[in-house]
């Protein structure tokens, strides 16, 4: 039997997986440069209040109908009257939500000095609601284009564009004016970048057989999205609640290594997943075994590294004020894993008319993620980021349940392709860093190289742990040293 990842669909998959993990670079690295900058310049109360207002507008965005963009990926390619539905309906909510959107900033102003010193800026970053939904209706036509290439451009192009653009003007002595300058020039810039020379910006109009044929899934598909955001960004403020701030600093720094996990998975989500998902219904079980295949290098490898060396990697990168972290970090790294292998389920789910499903699945997530925090939060915070990974865990495996139809013997795959490349990566992690950490104990630098050939030897691991389940060459095959032999037989004969 030929390899799934030997197919006819394997170019397509190959191509959008290199695009994928190129946006999922420049998403997560780019903005990560420019965060060290602001923060240098401003102060911790200045980048909270732009925080807030960021995590204010995401939320808001949510009850915009974003989910119009799985709706749209359901009508195939040539429903242009769908799309100027959508974009109609799109911009008539982003504009709406982007008033709402200051007149929240405006009462919150009343109560915390630091937004109302701000003024007027923190509404500007309101129009990242307006420039974001309406970037949906192209977004959807250039997925259904597989254009793979112009979508993972769009981010690089933005978030370098923004941060010559923010940083200029800090530099010319407007710190915080750079800082939201930034932030509001990412949409701004994407939004240019998605329909500027692609031709797919089509004239808004509202169709009323359009609306009726879309709005089920994009209802479920919006819930789904906003469920989403209030799992991001409301579960800070409960830990903030119940744990106090001499904690949530901790529990901060995890989160902000899950993120990492959610964001790079959200780009082979929306770039590969989805669209190929969407068009080929004859080919999903593979596409399900590549994408867990895929994100368990992707993601699984950070993840073991963490677990194995996060003590050394906290100390090295934030100082030793932040060891209490560590657990914390290595435990949620685990939980974006988890995360992230759920996203190539959720990503089948929302373009297969199943978003109804997936809606219950977030749901439950989000709310028992918030009960959990409640819970446990007197017992600490390695406790509720304990609690937090083995509830992705069990998410997952909902969510493969619901694909099982899809993707027959899954059970078997997620052994193959997820669970022993991880103890691979696991066992050389920990291997490697025990042996140099030996070798180099008490030298100059031995703890910076442990970590450096800890983290080389993991990724090799899970490449060379999931190569029997890949279709490589010949020459390839022979260097691999978990092969398997032709007409093996047990013996233990020399």
């Amino acid at each position: 039997m030929s390899s799934p990842i030997a197919s006819a669909q394997a170019p397509a998959f190959a191509r959008g997986a290199a695009w994928s993990a190129l946006n999922a670079l420049g998403g997560v690295a780019l903005p990560f440069i420019v965060f060290i900058a602001f923060a240098r310049w401003l102060s911790p109360a200045q980048v909270g209040v732009a925080v807030l207002a960021t995590s204010l507008a995401e939320i808001v965005k949510a009850f915009g109908a974003p989910g119009l963009y799985e709706a749209l990926l359901q009508q195939g390619p040539g429903a242009h009257r769908h799309h100027q539905t959508a974009l109609a309906a799109l911009l008539i909510l982003g504009t709406g939500l982007t008033a709402v959107f200051a007149a929240l900033i405006a009462i919150l102003g009343r109560f915390l000095p630091s937004v109302a010193e701000a003024g007027w800026l923190l509404d500007v970053v309101g129009l990242r609601i307006l420039f974001d939904l309406a970037t949906t209706q192209p977004q959807a036509a250039l997925a259904q284009r597989l254009s793979f290439g112009r979508m993972a451009s769009r981010s690089i192009v933005a978030n370098v564009g923004a941060g010559l653009f923010g940083g200029l003007i800090a530099l010319s002595g407007h710190p915080f004016e750079g800082l939201i300058a930034y932030l509001t020039a990412q949409s701004v810039l994407i939004f240019a970048t998605t329909a500027i020379g692609t031709g797919v910006l089509v004239r808004p109009r509202l169709w009323h057989d359009c609306i009726a044929d879309m709005r089920r899934e994009a209802f479920a598909a919006s819930i789904v999205r906003l469920v989403a955001a209030a799992n991001n960004y409301l579960d800070q403020i409960v830990v903030a609640g119940m744990i106090g701030s001499a904690r949530l600093a901790f529990f901060n720094l995890g989160k902000r290594v899950e993120t990492t996990f959610i964001t790079a998975a959200s780009s082979f989500s929306t770039i590969l997943f989805q669209p190929l998902f969407s068009l080929q219904a004859t080919a999903r079980a593979a596409g399900l075994r590549n994408g867990l295949a895929m994100l368990t290098v992707i993601c699984g490898a950070p993840a073991a590294f963490m677990v194995a060396n996060a003590p050394g990697v906290i100390h090295v990168v934030f100082g030793e004020r932040w060891a209490e972290a560590a657990p914390v970090a290595a435990i949620l790294a685990c939980s974006g894993f988890a995360r992230a292998l759920g996203s190539v389920h959720g990503a089948l789910l929302s373009v297969s008319r199943r978003n109804h499903q997936l809606m219950w699945v977030t749901s439950v997530s989000a709310t028992s993620g918030i009960a959990l925090v409640v819970v446990l939060s007197p017992f600490g915070i390695g406790a509720v980021a304990a609690a937090l990974a083995l509830k992705n865990a069990a998410m997952v495996a909902w969510m493969a349940v619901l694909t099982r139809h899809d993707f027959p013997r899954s059970g078997s795959a997620y052994v193959l392709v997820v669970a022993l490349p991880f103890a691979a990566m696991l066992g050389a992690s920990y291997g490697v860093h025990a042996g140099v950490a030996h070798l180099l104990g008490g030298v100059q630098g031995g703890q910076t190289a442990a970590l450096v050939l800890s983290g080389c030897s993991v990724p090799l691991a899970g490449l060379a742990a999931l190569a029997p389940s890949l279709g490589l060459p010949a020459s390839l095959r022979s260097l691999n040293p978990f092969r398997r032999p032709p007409n093996s037989s047990w013996s233990i004969a020399p």
